[in-house]
């Protein structure tokens, strides 16, 4: 380890990933800082608010915890990005547009081998076709397609060849405490490994630890912003209720269908531009789960979830058995795994909801809660507005009412039946802790995630989001990260 480099980067998860393999097609002179090592660990920190309800929703380890995701990919939506009078602070200082050749161009890293497949209006005409074969309310209601390589991409292998080739200098089980800061640039860096604090140089510090790590580090370092920290959001995300298809149904595209051998598509269903205007709800996505019997259990649901949505090895002999002995879990994990075509009667629709920024909701620094090397961790404390929940009941007023007909679906049960608010869970993208905004009074980062009053000092990952839509933000931060460091090329 030398005293002073190009670039220092802290995290390696889908952000630092992006980033250092950007980085590396114009500099060698790069130093990777990862609190983990090559083995899944948890996160240290101290948990005050709602919890976030799944075993695991971020990994310390080369490559963060794209080691666990499934990577489902697709993009945010145009209303994301701008002003919404119903959504307070909602505005960008960017557009979808301005994002969106950087969504193209790392999609290829990715695996992504037809990119129009992500708009309705591209695709083939069998797809197409099989979109169509829900009927729905097509004024209230939109396709919104997803799409997920088969062969994930993995970060940790990817940074490993970048080790070994020696494009990178790679620091494992080494922890930023804090930067030093002076006169407007960040100085440096302080590492703690083996026990040990050094302190090393950059000209360019990226940090890329996640929005309930980053906020962290620049709290310590003292960094002068009230905002840092705010806006913690997240997905939640659960079963709002089911539906009965007058007639059964085949429609593979709505769970996940295979089009070629190494990709799926499928497809969730958003609002309406207009009717979230008329009733003033977030930009929630839900999905037409295929379920092969009446009613939902929220246990069995939390099981299901652990099975299909993580890769961290914890999964018990328990939950094992208890999901072979429930027929209709192990037919859905089935239908999904295998992208088995099949006919079924009933749909689980399962929402993945907007978090609305809320000041509520945030990350500080524990007052006597430390880790190893004397520094404060973070304390989390995540809560949902009232207004989220009630956006949510009247999502399912307006399904109901408007968005499917009586003559092709009847809903099994009531939404109190569900408690949609007890039993909602994180989707494990957290997001908003560092946000970017036009100015220091209304965020953290500027355009080009650099930190507002520190020339030097830059945020990649999701804390520097907004508003958070309704997909895993993975994606998004890849695209944020390929767009900075064709920013930091131009800027050397």
């Amino acid at each position: 380890m030398k005293e002073k480099y190009d670039y220092i980067v802290v995290g390696t998860g889908i952000g630092g990933g992006t980033l250092i393999s950007e980085l590396t097609k114009f500099s060698n002179d790069i130093l990777v800082v990862e609190a983990g090592n090559l083995k899944h660990n948890s996160p240290n920190y101290i948990s005050k608010g709602r919890d976030f309800g799944l075993r695991s929703t971020s990994s310390i380890q080369l490559g963060g915890t794209s080691n666990l995701w499934h990577g489902v990919l697709s993009f945010l939506d145009d209303i994301d990005f701008k002003q919404r009078d119903w959504i307070k602070g909602s505005k960008w200082p960017i557009t979808l547009d301005d994002l969106m050749p950087y969504y193209k161009k790392i999609s290829k890293s990715f695996g992504i081998k037809d990119f129009e497949y992500f708009f309705e209006n591209k695709l083939p005409e069998d797809l197409n076709n099989e979109l169509k074969s829900i009927p729905f309310n097509r004024n209230i209601l939109n396709n919104k397609l997803f799409q997920q390589p088969l062969n994930i991409l993995n970060y940790k292998h990817k940074l490993l060849k970048l080790y070994q080739s020696k494009k990178i200098t790679l620091l494992q089980n080494s922890k930023v405490c804090k930067l030093n800061i002076d006169n407007g640039k960040a100085i440096s860096v302080v590492i703690g490994t083996d026990n040990k604090l050094y302190d090393v140089s950059a000209n360019n510090i990226i940090i890329c630890s996640g929005a309930l790590e980053s906020p962290r580090i620049l709290q310590n370092s003292n960094v002068n912003n009230p905002i840092i920290g705010k806006y913690l959001m997240d997905h939640p995300m659960g079963n709002l209720c089911q539906v009965k298809f007058k007639k059964p149904r085949k429609a593979q595209i709505y769970s996940a269908k295979k089009y070629n051998p190494h990709i799926a598509i499928k497809t969730g269903l958003t609002f309406s531009l207009d009717i979230q205007k008329k009733h003033k709800i977030p930009n929630h996505c839900f999905y037409l789960r295929p379920s092969f019997s009446q009613g939902i259990n929220n246990k069995s649901e939390k099981i299901k979830l652990s099975l299909l949505a993580f890769k961290d090895g914890k999964i018990s002999l328990k939950d094992i058995f208890y999901v072979l002995s429930n027929i209709n879990i192990a037919f859905q994990i089935l239908t999904y795994k295998l992208s088995y075509n099949a006919t079924y009667k009933f749909a689980d629709l399962f929402f993945v909801s907007e978090q609305t920024p809320t000041e509520d909701s945030f990350v500080r620094l524990s007052k006597d809660k430390k880790d190893e090397y004397g520094y404060p961790l973070a304390e989390i404390n995540w809560n949902i507005s009232k207004s989220d929940v009630e956006s949510v009941e009247k999502c399912y007023e307006i399904l109901k009412k408007e968005g499917f007909s009586n003559e092709d679906f009847e809903f099994t049960h009531k939404f109190e039946d569900i408690d949609w608010s007890n039993n909602f869970t994180s989707a494990a993208h957290h997001v908003g802790t560092c946000r970017m905004a036009e100015n220091e009074n209304d965020g953290v980062v500027d355009k080009n995630l650099k930190v507002f009053g520190i020339d030097n000092l830059y945020i990649c990952d999701g804390s520097i989001f907004r508003t958070g839509g309704n997909v895993n933000n993975g994606f998004t931060i890849a695209a944020f990260a390929t767009r900075l460091a064709e920013h930091l090329k131009t800027k050397k």
